[in-house]
């Protein structure tokens, strides 16, 4: 039973990962209607940039986390003002922005691997020392840290999103922008916010996950491909969904790579999504991108 609730503590813990990358996908998705396939080099690049800064840089935490989030504002404009508006003012088709941000990810993996390495580093933990021991159960502090951190992210973006005047315009825009647009929503401005938001929380994901299984410039696809399927899952819709169906991929995982084989937990997350895409194509809603 200790070995079950041990599994169960870091699966949690890695599925939060993917809950976090499920709310970037949502984000983004309910502003723009785009799916932004870049979320895991976003990731990747909240990782590396930790290690640079962490572990070469000898900087502590609360220099490195300044960094990151720096590091997440700039990708966020680039993103956002770099690629996403010029292409929607150009008239691009939605499958071209899909696939220039599959390029953007691509050029953010061979930048890593160009100027950092394609390996994989270790990255020392917020709180160095012996693993939390409850009972039976030992648990590390960056699972706990990772949890704590995620979902007080979640808990802090739901209240944006009902609680403030600008989180209630952006989810107007959601709903209908052009609606949004002649009420004197400056619907621009909002989505460009959207990407902030979006960027952050994923490049603040690859600073959690770091010390928990290492940095490099590969990590970021599988990771995204599990939380792009927490996101289906939760419907496309819901903050809290997606972070809970992003857990559950997690406990599904770390379990079956227990007590089937870790082989086949890289397939049961693909399996997951392909029944999710399937089942539940209706949930997703569409729509065009915007400026």
């Amino acid at each position: 039973m200790s070995t079950f609730l041990q599994l169960a503590v870091s699966g949690i813990a890695l599925g939060s990962i993917y809950g976090l990358i499920a709310l970037g996908f949502l984000v983004i998705y309910h502003a723009t209607g785009l799916v932004n396939f870049a979320q895991g080099q976003l990731l990747m690049a909240g990782a590396m940039t930790t290690y640079l800064l962490l572990m070469k840089a000898g900087l502590g935490y609360p220099l490195a986390i300044v960094g990151v989030v720096v590091v997440a504002l700039v990708l966020a404009v680039v993103f956002r003002y770099g690629l996403h508006r010029p292409m929607v003012k150009r008239g691009a088709p939605t499958t071209n922005v899909v696939v220039a941000t599959i390029a953007f990810g691509l050029v953010l993996t061979a930048a890593a691997e160009l100027f950092i390495g394609n390996t994989k580093y270790g990255v020392d933990p917020l709180f160095p020392g012996a693993p939390v021991a409850i009972g039976d159960i030992s648990i590390q502090t960056q699972s706990l840290v990772i949890v704590i951190v995620a979902w007080a992210l979640v808990a802090a973006i739901w209240l944006f999103f009902t609680k403030t005047l600008t989180g209630l315009s952006l989810r107007a825009v959601g709903l209908n922008r052009n609606a949004a647009a002649v009420s004197g929503v400056r619907v621009s401005r909002l989505i460009t916010i959207a990407f902030v938001i979006s960027v952050i929380v994923t490049v603040l994901g690859g600073m959690l996950v770091a010390p928990l299984i290492g940095a490099g410039p590969e990590m970021g696809l599988s990771i995204a491909v599990k939380g792009f399927a927490a996101a289906v899952i939760g419907g496309m819709s819901s903050v809290y969904r997606g972070m809970v169906a992003g857990v559950v991929i997690g406990l599904i995982e770390m379990l079956s790579s227990y007590y089937v084989s870790s082989a086949y937990a890289p397939v049961i997350a693909y399996a997951i999504l392909f029944i999710a895409l399937v089942l539940m194509p209706a949930r997703v809603r569409q729509s065009g991108a915007t400026a």
